[in-house]
């Protein structure tokens, strides 16, 4: 007798019972299919997927670099090493905002408390995208083993609990990168081989500088400003000097962004050193520096990492105001 008849057994009709059948074995596939997806994500050892499994349960470095693409390849570890005599790990992800960088964040404090961080932002960063929401899928294998990044998860949307009962969810559209993740070319390629979280650009832009005009009008996300906030305050708290840096980009801006004017307004308002390269000329100067109208590559990278320190140095040689010091002492009374 087979398990639909078993079922009809108990007094069950057919179609209920039916049913019944189906869902269980939806159930086992489902188990048993994501349960290999996410044996093969944590066993790579290599790649951007490692990166963020690195950033969030393995990295103790004293200096960590938290941002997007502009902080993954921006930022050369080894630069501040050498002159910092600190250990660097740069946690910069592609296409991600301060949702993903506060998730990495609050994994990391589940472990240790770095001396010091970098976070690096961008042109636009607190414009309501629903983009920034859906790329919040990186963080999905997360979801059960770190709970600290549950909170920022469920921002993607309302029904992310529900959907995250399934296991090969987190995975769906992951399954070539994680494949590929899995075999010995991974680590062949040149853009996964990072130096410390690293990934130097070798391209050399060749078009001339253009000149843009930001749209100041754009709807701003209050979620992403909370966040930040929380960021710092965070960091405040755990005595981890924070600088906030604006990277370098090949356009001109003719008028000021209203996301920066407000990231600059919270680093004023809790004393972090704000650093804004984006109408450096020295960069303006050398388009050689870049790969793209955005992104140094890796000659430009090393330039600045080495202007970002030069300012971490002089920073580090000013004594803390005492309202600076009243300002530590309240957040961690809180």
């Amino acid at each position: 007798m087979n398990i639909i008849n078993k079922i009809k057994a108990k007094g069950i009709p057919g179609f209920i019972a039916k049913g019944i059948c189906f869902l269980f074995i939806l159930f086992i596939f489902d188990y048993s299919i994501g349960g290999a997806l996410r044996y093969l994500y944590f066993k790579q050892d290599a790649g951007l997927l490692y990166r963020t499994t690195y950033s969030l349960d393995s990295t103790t470095a004293d200096f960590l670099i938290f941002g997007s693409s502009t902080a993954n390849h921006h930022y050369d570890p080894s630069i501040f090493e050498k002159r910092l005599d600190m250990s660097v790990y740069n946690t910069g992800r592609d296409a991600n905002t301060i949702f993903y960088n506060y998730a990495v964040f609050q994994s990391i404090l589940k472990r240790y408390r770095p001396k010091a961080a970098i976070l690096d932002f961008n042109v636009g960063e607190f414009k309501v995208m629903q983009d920034n929401y859906d790329v919040l899928s990186s963080l999905l294998p997360y979801y059960h083993s770190n709970p600290e990044v549950r909170p920022i998860i469920q921002l993607k949307g309302p029904f992310e609990r529900i959907k995250l009962i399934s296991k090969i969810y987190p995975f769906n559209s992951l399954l070539f990168t994680i494949l590929v993740g899995n075999t010995e070319y991974n680590k062949s390629r040149h853009y996964t081989n990072d130096q410390n979280g690293f990934i130097p650009l070798d391209h050399v832009w060749k078009k001339s500088i253009i000149t843009v005009e930001p749209v100041n009008q754009y709807k701003l996300d209050s979620t992403k400003i909370r966040i930040l906030k929380l960021f710092v305050q965070e960091c405040e708290s755990d005595n981890i000097r924070l600088y906030i840096c604006i990277s370098p980009r090949f356009i001109k801006y003719t008028e000021k962004d209203l996301s920066l004017e407000i990231v600059h307004k919270i680093a004023d308002e809790y004393h972090v050193p704000f650093y804004n390269f984006s109408n450096d000329t020295l960069f303006w100067n050398h388009p050689g520096y870049f790969a793209d109208q955005v992104h140094l590559n890796s000659k430009g990278a090393e330039v600045f990492s080495n202007k970002v320190v030069d300012k971490i140095m002089h920073n580090q040689e000013k004594p803390l105001t005492n309202e600076q010091i009243n300002l530590t002492s309240k957040l961690k009374e809180k």
